[in-house]
């Protein structure tokens, strides 16, 4: 998928995690005999830079996702393409987004309706059919137009939609390649928490746990620049090291 650097100043990942439970609980909890979550997390993900590009902490491990998911929309570069699960696939995040200049990619959400206007092409790849439609989704009188990508393959069928109704900027061959790289995302909690030991904190308040994720975050930074060095004086892909080997 490099090509599509040429195509959109970014591609990213949204995503967010909650954290795994305090060790050290905070000194209000102290009496509370039940285990507490420390916060949660969301991630924007860079997929060209393997870094996390956005990481915001919430110190209530209940918080929306979705409503993290469009304060970090807000900050995205015009012209950066996000891909997400269904929980972000609304009329509301499309709209944001497309008033930014920006465009998603997001698994359909049965929830949102939708209404075939026309089919865009049907491609046949090694017994996979991929179909490409315009429609108009949501009820009532303000659809929005978007565009369906619908995969099937092995029995099973796999839909996305997108605001990206120029199939000359975003081919739905495209969207089958991306969609998988989505949980990338998910390496990218795996080394906080277990290789940069967000598993455990060493703090008795939110600010504190705030800043050991912060400083996690900047660490984490700092070793995907040397895995990838790394990786260039041995030639191979940065993503066939482990980090948990390359920074035990």
């Amino acid at each position: 998928v490099a090509d599509l650097q040429k195509r959109f100043s970014n591609v990213v990942l949204f995503d967010g995690s909650r954290l795994d439970k305090i060790a050290h609980r905070l000194k209000i909890l102290w009496s509370e005999k039940a285990a507490v979550l420390p916060g949660c997390l969301f991630a924007v993900y860079d997929i060209f830079r393997g870094i996390a590009t956005q990481l915001w902490f919430d110190a209530d491990a209940a918080a929306s996702e979705f409503d993290r998911a469009e304060r970090a929309g807000e900050c995205l570069a015009r012209g950066t393409l996000a891909i997400g699960d269904r929980l972000f696939c609304t009329r509301k995040l499309f709209r944001q987004l497309t008033s930014q200049g920006c465009f998603g990619i997001f698994r359909r959400n049965k929830s949102l309706s939708f209404k075939k206007v026309r089919c865009l092409r049907r491609i046949k790849m090694k017994g996979r059919l991929i179909e490409d439609f315009l429609v108009k989704a949501g009820a009532g009188e303000n659809p929005i137009e978007l565009r369906l990508i619908r995969l099937k393959a092995e029995g099973k069928t796999h839909e996305a939609l997108t605001n990206a109704t120029d199939t000359k900027l975003l081919r739905a061959e495209d969207v089958v390649r991306l969609y998988p790289l989505r949980w990338r995302v998910e390496r990218l909690f795996f080394d906080l928490k277990v290789v940069l030991k967000l598993e455990r904190f060493y703090a008795a308040n939110p600010n504190a746990v705030a800043m050991q994720v912060f400083a996690g975050a900047i660490v984490h930074a700092a070793f995907r620049i040397a895995q990838a060095d790394i990786a260039r004086k041995v030639a191979v892909p940065p993503e066939e090291l482990s980090t948990q080997k390359l920074f035990p």
